[in-house]
């Protein structure tokens, strides 16, 4: 490997497998699952030679974190399972191909705490296992598959250990997104015009709880009135059967809490690369607008722009004005005297907000989308 001021020449093993990753980063390209936290360089994101230069020449680590869907299909792909029963399943493999052959690391922390509150700990633990299986570096295994040469991974192998944690116990910004993501639902039940709602959630966030950038900007894109990214987002919210429309509140607030650690990485940690990775549209629109507003300097001008996709043009602008001006107008000292004089508040909000969405829907709700 030489580098000079003009030219990187790395020089491949003679058995890596370049034409199949260039034909998985076209896969990739064309479903452009991931977001990065980073600029990427000018011969484009799922460009090979560009992490190969960022790794070997500026000795860049990429870390990949991939939210619960893609983390539990690369754990049902090691242990076998066909990829043809689940059309998501060979995109999970060609992510894995692409990350191995290119020394892109896997960070899936957040997907099994999901996991954990969702089905506990033993099942989270026991997924997690396959998952640190399929991390084990197989790359060419996983270009056959995900290129369609095999339709299932078919390897002996001893399962990794994996040290034994409390993965159930709930995050404690989960829980303050699992607010923020009952208040949405609660708001998306009330018949009022969608500009109206985003701005009720604005203002109840600054007056009676905490600003959320990932909340604020999900529901900004969710409540849209022009055919916004809402698939896979609040599943089953008008379902006669109420648990239903809890769990999918809580699958939302997962995907925030995805979001939040992926920009709070991006953030406080400067030295290596992030890049998130999911199969829901409605969660990467989100982390994209979440990366602009963070290196906007204008109030609000990316957000407005990322937004008029699905707004009017002045519905975006004072939907970004809107939150700028709270994010910059300080609360008031009785504002922070009343949160510290109610330390209950946080399990106080989730048992109002559960009661809120458990509550039987009136004859018409279901109608209202």
């Amino acid at each position: 490997m030489e580098r000079d001021e003009e030219i990187f020449i790395l020089q491949m093993s003679p058995d890596f497998h370049m034409e199949d990753l260039y034909a998985v980063s076209e896969i990739l390209s064309e479903a452009d699952i991931f977001v990065p936290g980073y600029i990427p360089p000018d011969v484009g994101l799922y460009e090979p030679s560009g992490f190969l230069y960022a790794h070997h020449a500026d000795g860049l680590e990429t870390i990949l974190l991939p939210d619960r869907n893609v983390a539990s299909r690369l754990a049902q792909i090691i242990r076998g399972n066909p990829v043809s029963r689940d059309h998501q399943l060979r995109p999970a493999a060609a992510i894995m191909a692409f990350a191995q052959c290119l020394d892109i690391q896997i960070e899936p922390s957040i997907a099994f705490h999901e996991l954990a509150l969702v089905q506990g700990n033993a099942a989270a633990h026991e997924e997690l296992t396959w998952f640190r299986a399929a991390d084990q570096p197989r790359p060419s295994e996983w270009l056959s598959v995900a290129l369609g040469r095999a339709d299932r991974m078919n390897i002996q192998m001893t399962l990794p250990e994996v040290v034994s944690s409390n993965l159930a116990g709930r995050l404690n910004r989960w829980k303050r997104n699992y607010i923020h993501a009952l208040k949405i639902a609660e708001i998306e039940l009330t018949v009022m015009p969608k500009l109206d709602q985003v701005l009720t959630l604005f203002k109840w966030m600054y007056e009676d709880f905490i600003l959320g950038g990932p909340a604020a900007l999900l529901a900004a894109v969710y409540f849209a009135p022009n055919s916004p990214p809402r698939s896979g987002l609040f599943k089953s919210l008008r379902s006669s059967d109420r648990e239903r429309a809890i769990s999918g509140i809580c699958n939302a607030a997962w995907d925030l809490t995805h979001l939040s650690d992926f920009i709070r990485r991006v953030q406080e940690d400067k030295d290596k690369r992030y890049l998130f990775a999911s199969f829901d549209a409605g969660a990467r629109h989100v982390a994209r607008l979440l990366l602009g507003a963070g290196q906007d300097q204008e109030g609000g001008r990316a957000i407005a722009v990322g937004l008029r996709r699905w707004w009017s043009d002045d519905d975006a602008e004072l939907i970004a004005q809107t939150l700028s001006a709270y994010y910059g107008q300080p609360r008031s000292p009785e504002w922070y005297e009343r949160q510290r004089a109610n330390p209950g508040r946080i399990d106080e909000l989730i048992s109002l907000g559960e009661r809120t969405i458990r509550q039987p829907l009136g004859p018409n709700v279901s109608d209202l989308l």
